[in-house]
């Protein structure tokens, strides 16, 4: 496992092991802490999964012209005829892909 996650996943072991708080609103601040580790916890499993690392390159899709207009993945299949393109499909399904949306190459 990463050392960061069993780093950050210890260091939640022991925030939650506290009980005592002075106010509710210590109480609310911890409880929100924990929950921000857990997310970052959640992000570096996704990056490992995905092997997204600090030398990935990320980019934000730029709004179309009309909100009912997307983006799709294609096959261009060696040619640069649309009508010879294949759409990819992910999990057997079109993904269609908005402007604000984020595109990471690994």
């Amino acid at each position: 496992m990463n050392p960061a996650i069993e780093k950050l996943t210890s260091y939640v072991s022991e925030l939650e092991q506290i009980q005592d708080f002075a106010s509710l609103e210590a109480k609310a601040e911890h409880i929100g802490k924990i929950n921000l580790v857990k997310n970052a916890i959640g992000q570096l499993y996704l990056c490992d999964k995905y092997e997204i690392n600090a030398s990935s390159l990320v980019n934000v899709l730029p709004p179309t012209e009309n909100p009912n207009f997307c983006y799709l993945a294609v096959h261009e299949n060696e040619s640069s005829n649309p009508a010879d393109w294949q759409e990819v499909e992910f999990d057997g399904k079109q993904v269609s892909l908005a402007g604000g949306d984020l595109v990471i190459r690994k």
